[in-house]
């Protein structure tokens, strides 16, 4: 036991060897489970799994990159001290080839020698390590008061129909309690009383720089931060390691959001200058179609049909029931749901249905439940008789009855109606009678 007190290489090595694995693995493990529910969660739960899975991808994959720095750091220090094991002596300078008397005295004044790699490569090792235990405290503490904020902001916003400026509001309140009010300790501390020192014996300075250092104590868990992170800023040099932990953070931040961003769109590149999302949204898109399943069908509430293909007499199509898009618009329609003397006639009321410009009528759509899709909705059957052979549209709108002057009911809302274009291939397989 004492040996390991000592020596904590190998108890490194064990750890970051079972760890790394898991880490890569764990963004995808959440952003699959999460993916299941995601249609019926609410506000509230929206807002804590969003904030929740950025953060924790991030910080798993930022750990996993540090924890592979670390494994090749330690393999590296092993092979040196077998090196030095067989070659005691270190470099032999007088067999050195292809060297002349300039250049080896050049490498002998440069290079260090064995131990020296050895002892640097050990301290690299451990204060790696220990700076990602550091992270995962400091990442997990920030997170979970992060969404505290957020969710109690966004429920309170929600009553008011201003989500997002709420949650934004809570959001910079933190941000200023985390970052300025440890700004203002140090240039009082640091800037005013270091170069005053009459400010030093004034009780009220003193009781005001204490009074915000235990605001600033609820930033970060001070008592398991701070004797990792003022061990290595003082035994190194002090800007860079706040530099490189600074960057560090925002790395993890930035990385997370663009992976949640990754998996809640098609493409997170702007490079489809000529083919942007508004105009796809006019033509064709497989998250409509049954048969070409995709992971970002489970985070769109879009309608559904069987196929792109037809050839019956009727397309199956599917309405989804979407609570965090929907219940606020049935709420103006019905007064509540526990008002309402028809549920499923006032979701009729919410769609409107036609293909190639002759109207459905919604009245035939009965409630369902797809265990599939994980979604319950309205479904019903769209009428292709009368249609010629070809590529025909069915066209469903949400919220018909709301005009572009509107306001959105919630700012969470990006529009206050939207429109689903589906394209399908009609080729009945009966022989169509020629016009005469």
């Amino acid at each position: 036991m004492d040996r390991l007190r000592d020596r904590t290489d190998e108890l490194e090595l064990i750890i970051s060897s079972l760890t790394i694995f898991a880490l890569f693995s764990v963004p995808s493990w959440l952003f699959d489970n999460i993916a299941n529910i995601h249609t019926h969660l609410s506000t509230s739960l929206t807002l804590a799994s969003t904030v929740g899975i950025s953060l924790l991808a991030g910080t798993s994959f930022g750990l996993a990159a540090c924890f592979v720095v670390h494994l090749m750091a330690r393999a590296y220090w092993v092979g040196l001290i077998g090196l030095r094991t067989v070659f005691p002596d270190g470099i032999n300078w007088s067999k050195t080839p292809g060297l002349g008397p300039l250049r080896r005295q050049y490498y002998q004044e440069t290079v260090p020698d064995l131990d020296t790699i050895i002892q640097n490569t050990d301290k690299l090792a451990s204060s790696l390590f220990a700076v990602i235990s550091m992270l995962t405290l400091t990442v997990l503490w920030f997170g979970t008061i992060l969404i505290v904020i957020v969710v109690v902001s966004g429920a309170v916003g929600a009553r008011f129909g201003i989500t997002n400026t709420a949650v934004g509001l809570g959001t910079t309140v933190l941000l200023a309690i985390f970052i300025g009010i440890p700004v203002l300790v140090y240039l009082l501390d640091r800037q005013l009383a270091s170069r005053v020192p009459r400010l030093r014996n004034s009780r009220i300075f003193a009781g005001l720089v204490r009074f915000l250092n235990r605001i600033a104590s609820f930033a970060y868990p001070q008592r398991l931060v701070l004797p990792v992170q003022l061990t290595l800023q003082s035994n190194t040099r002090p800007a860079a390691f706040f530099v490189a932990l600074t960057l560090s953070i925002i790395v993890i931040v930035t990385v997370g959001s663009t992976r949640t961003a990754a998996w809640r769109n098609f493409t997170v590149s702007g490079e489809f200058t000529y083919l942007d999302t508004d105009q796809v949204r006019e033509g064709f898109n497989s998250t409509y179609y049954e048969d070409m399943p995709s992971p970002l069908d489970r985070l769109r509430g879009f309608t559904r049909i069987d196929s792109f293909n037809q050839s019956g007499s009727f397309v199956r199509l599917f309405l989804p029931y979407y609570p965090l898009r929907d219940n606020l618009v049935l709420d103006q329609f019905c007064d509540g749901s526990d008002r309402a003397p028809d549920r499923v006639d006032c979701l009729r009321q919410l769609w409107t249905v036609s293909i190639e410009g002759k109207p459905v009528s919604m009245a035939d759509f009965e409630p369902a439940e797809r265990a599939d899709l994980r979604m319950r909705g309205l479904i019903g059957l769209v009428p292709l008789s009368g249609l010629e052979p070809g590529l025909r549209r069915i066209e469903v709108v949400w919220n018909s009855g709301a005009r572009e002057e509107d306001a959105p009911l919630d700012d969470r809302y990006t529009q206050v109606s939207s429109r689903y274009v589906i394209m399908i291939a009609f080729s009945p397989s009966f022989e169509m009678p020629l016009n005469e």
